[in-house]
């Protein structure tokens, strides 16, 4: 029973192995590997993460450095005088190690160069891209991780050196890079054009102005075998070949084994961060000539909208979708916004309220006050005018009595007047009788 479970785990410890070797070579690529091995070394610097180191001699070697550049139908492509560079400089990216020095880490899309820019009115310059640097059909090249290349990293030289065969002998020097540095502008410009990655760099038109040179446009013969190169005679060619295979063809591991370096140490790459070499854009084989004249220009096209109404239709999306977390964003901001003047409103009308209440019981307790004073004063005058209307009365009746009075003595006065009349007429009468008799 214990030797079944020690078979066991065996074959179970063996299988895994296995299968993480087969996946750990798989991403290496057995033509890069067959190709590159004897120029330089295969090393892991992480799990499943394999790059290559160059047998380099010189102390102060950098990449991009011994070539030159050459404008073509896909922009500025760098014709490397060295053997390994039909490879390194148009697949993959560069990076320097503190330990290990420039590494070469590998990707499967094909560029005229992988390299960045920066320019003035005097000088143009160029570094290798890191391996942060992402190419992207919509936006072209974008980082997926901050980072800025040191200006020890980069070559510049004056605008009539730019396109010489030998512009290696024109470097500015150690000294004078980074005063230089310091006054350039940044560019880069890749784009996506009739199935091909196209490196635009700085415009043409600028450096034949500036350079004071015609700067013809050159062919690139497009071969699928390492073997068609011509690597005799690179300053003096006027043909230039280059290798431009399909992916499938890079990526299969056809070996069955792999001499990897492996090491104790870490490089300060961070590898969750790099995304080159984890998808495919390619649409077809152009191996062909990109003469104009030699190509089926509407098959490009047909494809190109295709592939950009792909695009188009992803960026749609995308943007729906940050249009529509902008808009949750903001509800809820109107939704809190509402919120907080409800409350406020609700705060003021209390307050309003309050306010309101207060005057009232204020307005009740003066009118209440001045009520009681009216009153008061009322009473007094009502019972001042009560007086004074009895005190009227009293002095109306008085003077009603002696006008009666007085009409009483008048009238008995002629009363008395009449009677007497009446006497003295009676008495004339009589007297008159007894005359007469």
């Amino acid at each position: 029973m214990k030797r079944t479970i020690i078979i066991t785990a065996v074959l179970f410890a063996a299988l895994t192995f296995n299968i993480e070797a087969k996946g750990h070579y798989h991403g290496v690529s057995g033509y890069f590997y067959s190709e590159l091995s004897p120029y330089g070394t295969w090393i892991e610097i992480d799990f499943g993460v394999v790059v290559w180191r160059p047998t380099i001699i010189h102390i102060n070697w950098m990449p991009y450095k011994m070539g030159r550049w050459i404008w073509t139908y896909d922009g500025w492509y760098w014709d490397s005088y060295e053997p390994f560079g039909y490879i390194t400089y148009h697949y993959g990216r560069w990076f320097y190690d503190d330990y290990y020095g420039w590494l070469w880490y590998p990707d499967y899309e094909w560029a005229p160069a992988w390299v960045e820019w920066r320019y003035d009115n005097n000088y143009i310059g160029w570094a290798p891209l890191h391996p942060y640097a992402f190419f992207s059909i919509s936006i072209g090249i974008h980082y997926t991780h901050v980072y800025y290349t040191p200006y020890t990293h980069w070559h510049f030289v004056s605008y009539k050196h730019f396109c010489h065969p030998y512009v290696y002998n024109y470097y500015v020097g150690p000294g004078y890079r980074y005063r230089i540095y310091s006054g350039t502008k940044y560019r880069t410009n890749y784009v996506y054009y009739n199935g091909r990655i196209q490196n635009r760099g700085i415009d043409v038109e600028y450096v034949r102005t500036r350079s004071g040179q015609e700067i013809r446009q050159r062919d690139l013969v497009r071969v699928r075998d390492s073997r068609e190169l011509n690597r005799d005679s690179y300053g003096k060619r006027d043909e230039i070949r280059t290798l431009d295979m399909k992916r499938d063809e890079l990526v299969r591991n056809d070996l069955s084994r792999m001499e990897i370096k492996r090491e104790n140490r870490t490089t300060n790459l961070k590898q969750d961060k790099v995304e080159i070499g984890k998808r495919d854009i390619r649409t077809d084989d152009k191996s062909k000539s990109r003469n104009p004249d030699k190509i089926d220009i509407n098959r490009n096209m047909n494809k190109t909208r295709e592939t950009n109404t792909e695009v188009n239709r992803k960026g749609n999306e995308n943007v729906r979708t940050d249009k529509k977390k902008k808009t949750d964003f903001n509800s809820d901001r109107r939704v809190d916004n509402t919120q907080t003047r409800t409350t406020e409103k609700k705060n003021n009308d209390n307050q309003i309220k309050q306010e309101t209440k207060n005057r009232e019981e204020n307005k009740v307790k003066v009118s209440t006050q001045t009520n009681r004073e009216t009153g008061n004063n009322t009473r007094e005058v009502k019972t001042e005018v009560k007086k004074e209307n009895t005190r009227i009365s009293n002095d109306s009746r008085v003077t009603s009595n002696d006008k009666k009075e007085r009409v009483n003595n008048n009238t008995s006065t002629r009363n008395v007047d009449k009677r007497t009349s009446n006497d003295r007429t009676t008495t004339k009468e009589n007297s008159r009788e007894r005359n007469r008799r």
